[in-house]
């Protein structure tokens, strides 16, 4: 009893390993255009040891309904249903043998349709494991139709200035559906539509609408239809019909008298182009030497007064007439004319001006901004560091070199210029009494001088040699510095008087 149980476990438990085994392999999803083929993949894994293969058998999958499509028996070997006959095929040819291989039974699909887009199950029956299928879902794409055309065979610009769709561009029968985009150089508006057909497809239409006038006829309109990453473009030439925009040209101010052949012309700018032109003078008429041909009105022979008045010329087209005047008048002489090198010239003179300005006005600029940098790049330590200027004061301060530094004996000496100065200001003080002066009453000493001199004279030079100390009188006098063995003028040379000091 436990020996049949023993090999009832065995047989359960390599059944069971064996179903785990077994799977159907196919794609996720699959997709192809309209008319396009496609491959719908199915392959059977099996298990070890492998189970028995009875059929394979593809269906579709209808709202919840199951449909046959093709069937691959061992036995019986390959059908397929009327509806995919012609259009549906096993890929591999071991399946079509009289002994066949059902390992993969990928069938194709050629002549793709719209009606082809479902969910399609591939299903192994096998022994004694039962069934086994999987699901791949297949999408079918559509490319749709772009056209592009005006909206109107006629576009006619109006005095109204009404917005008007212009030009239409249509995506037609795609799945899914394309997107529409305009390139123009023209501003206008855009208005698009999406319309579903009943076979599942889409239609985009999209319209371009602006205002017709003179300035957009022959512009151009780019509609740029993009569909699953495909882009298609189509362009139209906008023709807009309009009355005609009129000028006068012929007239330069410099009618003179005795001029010969004047003439003016009458310019037009018209959609479709003018079919008549007229001339005609405003309260009056016009002179019996012109000539008309066509568009110019020709002034035979010389100018004369009866030129004068207002000319009026009336163009005419399909969708209407305008007109433009110019008023003649007629000098007695004509006006003096530059010649076109003089203008070149003053034209150039002007030019070079203004170069040579801007180089000056540059060179400036360039100038101020390095002077700023330099100001601002010299710091305080700089500034210290620099020589201090010697005021010619500090020389006074020091008596010994005063006489050292003293251009010529003979100098005027000023107490005020040797003291202030400009950048130091002397601030106030209180007079000096006596005061102090340096012109000396006698420049020399006497051949024989007194007791009280000559001590005085040896005290001084005792303390300094070069010294300058007034006497205790009550005016200083300005001495030479004393020389050994000099007591006089030298030989041949006459005292020198000093003259008085002025103060200013």
């Amino acid at each position: 009893m436990e020996n049949a149980r023993f090999w009832i476990f065995l047989i359960t438990t390599g059944v069971i390993s064996g179903v785990n085994g077994q799977s159907v392999e196919m794609d996720d999803g699959k997709s192809g255009y309209v008319g396009s083929k496609v491959d719908l993949r199915c392959r059977f894994i099996n298990s070890s040891p492998p189970v028995k293969i009875s059929q394979v058998t593809w269906q579709k999958l209808v709202n919840g309904t199951k449909q046959n499509v093709a069937i691959a028996n061992p036995s019986l070997g390959v059908s397929v249903a009327p509806p995919y006959r012609d259009r549906v095929t096993f890929k591999n040819a071991a399946v079509r043998r009289r002994t066949p291989t059902l390992d993969d039974t990928t069938i194709t699909f050629s002549s793709l349709r719209l009606s082809d887009e479902a969910s399609y199950i591939c299903e192994y029956t096998t022994f004694p494991a039962g069934n086994r299928e999987n699901t791949v879902n297949l999408t079918v794409y559509v490319r749709p139709t772009t056209q592009m055309s005006l909206s109107s065979p006629t576009l006619v610009a109006r005095a109204s200035n009404l917005k008007t769709p212009v030009a239409t561009c249509v995506s037609a029968n795609g799945k899914p559906p394309g997107t529409i985009r305009w390139e123009t150089r023209v501003p206008g508006e855009v208005t698009t539509r999406e319309y579903k057909n009943s076979d599942g497809t889409f239609t985009i239409q999209s319209d371009y609408i602006l205002v017709p006038s003179r300035d957009t006829h022959k512009e151009t309109l780019t509609c740029v239809t993009t569909y699953n990453e495909e882009v298609y473009t189509d362009s139209v030439t906008l023709d807009i019909q309009y009355e005609p925009d009129v000028s006068v040209d012929g007239f330069d101010g410099n009618w003179y008298l005795n001029r010969e052949n004047v003439q003016l012309s009458c310019q037009a700018d018209a959609n479709p182009a003018v079919s008549l032109y007229q001339w005609r003078v405003i309260n009056g008429s016009i002179p019996s030497n012109a000539e008309i041909r066509d568009n110019v009105l020709t002034f035979k022979g010389p100018a004369t007064y009866d030129l004068q008045g207002t000319y009026v010329c009336d163009a005419t087209n399909s969708i209407g007439t305008r007109s433009a005047s110019v008023e003649i008048s007629i000098i007695e002489k004509p006006l003096p004319q530059i010649a076109t090198g003089d203008v070149i010239s003053v034209v150039a003179l002007l030019l070079a001006a203004g170069v040579l300005m801007g180089i000056t006005i540059t060179v400036l600029v360039l100038k101020i901004r390095s002077r700023k940098s330099e100001s601002s790049n010299d710091s305080p330590s700089r500034k210290l560091s620099q020589p201090i200027r010697k005021r010619p004061a500090d020389d006074i301060q020091h008596s010994a070199r005063f006489y050292e530094e003293l251009p010529n004996t003979a100098d005027y000496v000023s107490y005020r210029l040797a003291c202030n100065k400009e950048d130091y200001p002397e601030p106030y003080s209180p007079p000096i009494n006596p005061p102090l002066s340096f012109l000396p009453q006698h420049p020399y000493h006497s051949s024989q001088p007194t007791n009280a001199t000559t001590s005085s004279s040896s005290s001084s030079t005792a303390t300094s040699k070069n010294t300058f100390s007034p006497p205790s009188h009550t005016t200083a006098i300005f001495k030479y510095p004393s020389v050994p063995g000099l007591a006089s003028p030298p030989p041949g040379m006459a005292a020198y008087t000093f003259p008085k000091e002025q103060y200013v």
